[in-house]
């Protein structure tokens, strides 16, 4: 939310220069439109998820007018709009394909079943079809998207799984990388790690969300796992994939989290080692359960336990990726970046390395020559 937010903001002087220019805020952040127009005056159209056709119409409308189509990377901000299909804006090498909208658990918290919805899942041929689209226009990475990705299928009158999914995409002709996410602990089955373990391409990387690592939280949360259960899991994925790489969410602060409940967070990180967590502090979501628990725990503490969470990770991630030191990675190219080539390995760790030539969108081997707790530098093998 707070990138959301901070790019906006850097779009209203761009947008005071080029009158023109079409801004558009669609996602789950769009709820109280009014709230969002005083706030945001200089975006022309808030799109709550569930009502693409109002995008749509309005587009054709805009471009009934001579609005030009583009393209536009926040990264870019200041360099403004990049037509779509230009030199300027190729194809990613990685591309997210979305397998399934909205979400059929009820975390107290979340506001993605308000607005988008229970489950829908895409038909595979859809999805098929999209991604092998992409890859013909240069992408080498697939990354199937899902609130609850592996909940894909359930609603679908065949019952395809994602396991099934995994394995069609797999299969298209210069793919090089398959990814997914997100997962949800109390669903991700045992058919999928065994597929990852199977597939060459998919990547061995869980992005699974704990939030909490006390059952008391996890209870309020609706989250329908206790941590034992989470441990369990991991335990599973590691003695099917020795090297898979793990990475989560947790929430501090949340209604009624004492100092003990949250120190049993930091317990579980301890326990698991995860390669990379992502951390927010606790805000309300008008209109979901949670909401009307009181919001008792200080700012400050908030703030103090999302620190303490970060100094522990940094630690913990520090240790492992120091022991890539001298080891040879396999990196996927993605980009330039600052003068040095950028990319990332099987197991999502970033790397950096320095090498004429363009190697955007290959495979290649880097030796580890530096680590540190958020990125790796190395040199071509």
């Amino acid at each position: 939310e707070d990138k959301v937010t901070g790019r906006l903001h850097s779009l209203r002087p761009l947008k005071s220069r080029r009158p023109g220019m079409a801004v558009v805020l669609m996602g789950c952040l769009v709820g109280d439109v009014q709230a969002l127009r005083e706030r945001f005056p200089h975006v022309d159209l808030f799109v709550p998820p569930s009502d693409v056709e109002a995008l749509l119409g309005w587009v054709s409308s805009r471009m009934a007018n001579g609005l030009r189509p583009c393209a536009f990377s926040g990264e870019r901000a200041g360099e403004g709009p990049v037509a779509a299909g230009s030199a300027g804006a190729p194809v990613p090498v990685s591309v997210g394909v979305t397998a399934m909208m909205g979400c059929d658990r009820h975390c107290t918290y979340c506001i993605v079943r308000l607005r988008r919805g229970p489950g829908r899942s895409r038909p595979p041929e859809e999805i098929v079809a999209e991604a092998e689209a992409l890859v013909r226009s240069g992408a080498r990475e697939v990354v199937l998207l899902g609130q609850n990705i592996d909940a894909y299928g359930r609603d679908l009158p065949e019952r395809p799984t994602l396991a099934s999914l995994l394995r069609k995409v797999h299969e298209i002709p210069g793919l090089l990388r398959l990814r997914f996410l997100t997962s949800h602990p109390s669903d991700l089955e045992d058919e999928v790690i065994d597929t990852v373990a199977a597939l060459p391409k998919v990547c061995p990387h869980f992005e699974l969300p704990v939030q909490a690592g006390d059952d008391r939280v996890l209870r309020r949360m609706g989250r329908g796992h206790r941590a034992a259960d989470y441990i369990a899991l991991v335990e599973r994925i590691r003695s099917r994939i020795p090297d898979a790489s793990l990475a989560t969410d947790i929430i501090v602060g949340f209604p009624g989290e004492t100092a003990e409940e949250f120190q049993r967070t930091l317990d579980l990180l301890r326990a698991v080692r995860f390669d990379a967590v992502h951390v927010a502090c606790y805000s309300v979501r008008p209109g979901t359960p949670a909401a009307r628990l009181p919001d008792d725990v200080p700012p400050e503490e908030k703030e103090r336990r999302r620190r303490a969470v970060e100094a522990l990770q940094e630690q913990i991630v520090g240790e492992i990726n120091a022991r890539l030191l001298g080891q040879e990675v396999e990196v996927l190219v993605e980009e330039m970046h600052k003068g040095k080539w950028k990319g990332r390995t099987p197991s999502n760790k970033l790397v950096f390395f320095d090498h004429p030539g363009d190697w955007r969108g290959r495979l290649v081997k880097v030796r580890i020559s530096r680590a540190g707790p958020w990125s790796l530098q190395g040199e071509v093998k």
